[in-house]
């Protein structure tokens, strides 16, 4: 488990501070401090935790909540966990969790890097409008919302791309691509719902534990790009969806033709069996068959009706 601290001081700057004696200054009613959590498998985390002496009713809620999308919001505490892309394409989903104390803020996720959890490098390069745990949940609700629209653009850029190959030829996308494009819109679209609706109602309770009043401005901004966002994410499901009945349209239609081509054919040889059956019948009185030119006259009867039939159906139905 990798742990990372820093002071929050005047001004929203951040000032790097040691693990233990941050835990020891916030025990003595110093701060307020930040502490991030990576790499830590859950029972890590609730090890550590409890070693802030918190309440064991406390703990054993953040247990039962771990890798959620929910919202505690207690007496002295507040717990917000929700979903965010843990890679760059975002197709795979991880978890970002945060805890609201009194004078400390410790936030979790499951990644090594510090980057895939704020999308920013080190922690003290993130700007805060105020020096306090509520200005870094506004920080993060920022980067986390700004990050998830730079993947809704690309993604966008994509579907773009796979819509002006498919205008040029129906066949230049594969179902492979469009069923991906769909299946990271759909992961997407689950990220941006929850993360909407945790922003939501964080600005709505206004917790004392968490006093957003004073950053509503700011945390508004968040909210509205993730609402954008949103929508984009709504577009781009109906774009995928259209892109899907395109080329099952397309595959129909070429369905459709070889069937006809064999229809063609089949009608083309239709005569020609029948012409073919009447004389294998080997009757007696078949003159026919003892006509000197009957078997070049069949040929050439059968082959002006293949190819009237094929001249046809070129002209009446190839043709269209």
């Amino acid at each position: 488990m990798n742990i990372t601290c820093v002071a929050l001081e005047e001004g929203g700057l951040l000032r790097p501070e040691s693990e233990p004696s941050a835990v020891a200054a916030w025990r003595a009613g110093g701060g307020p401090y930040w502490i991030h959590l990576t790499g830590a498998r859950p029972e890590e985390v609730e090890g550590w935790l409890a070693g802030l002496d918190l309440d064991p009713e406390l703990l054993e809620l953040l247990k039962q909540a771990h890798g959620e999308t929910r919202i505690l919001a207690l007496a002295d505490a507040v717990f917000v966990g929700y979903p965010m892309p843990s890679d760059a394409e975002g197709q795979r989903t991880t978890h970002f969790d945060f805890l609201c104390l009194d004078r400390l803020l410790v936030t979790m996720h499951p990644e090594i890097e510090q980057s895939a959890a704020l999308g920013v490098g080190p922690l003290p390069r993130l700007k805060l409008r105020e020096g306090s745990t509520a200005g870094v949940v506004c920080a993060l609700a920022l980067v986390h919302a700004a990050r998830l629209r730079r993947q809704v653009v690309a993604l966008r850029g994509e579907g773009d791309a796979l819509t002006d190959r498919m205008d040029t030829d129906p066949w230049a996308a594969s179902l492979g691509e469009i069923l991906a494009l769909k299946r990271r819109v759909l992961t997407l679209g689950g990220i941006v719902d929850e993360e909407l609706a945790v922003l939501e109602v964080l600005k709505a309770s206004n917790l004392e534990t968490l006093p957003l009043s004073r950053l509503a401005g700011t945390f508004q901004i968040a909210i509205e790009v993730t609402r954008a966002t949103d929508h984009d994410i709504d577009r781009l499901d109906r774009r995928a969806g259209d892109l899907h009945r395109r080329y099952e349209s397309a595959l129909q239609e070429r369905t459709s033709r070889r069937l006809g081509l064999l229809t063609v054919i089949s009608a083309i040889f239709m005569p020609l069996t029948l012409i073919a059956g009447i004389y294998g019948m080997n009757f007696e009185g078949m003159p026919e068959l003892h006509y000197r030119y009957g078997y070049p006259i069949a040929l050439g009867a059968m082959a002006l009706i293949a190819g009237g039939l094929a001249w046809y159906f070129r002209t009446r139905w190839w043709g269209k």
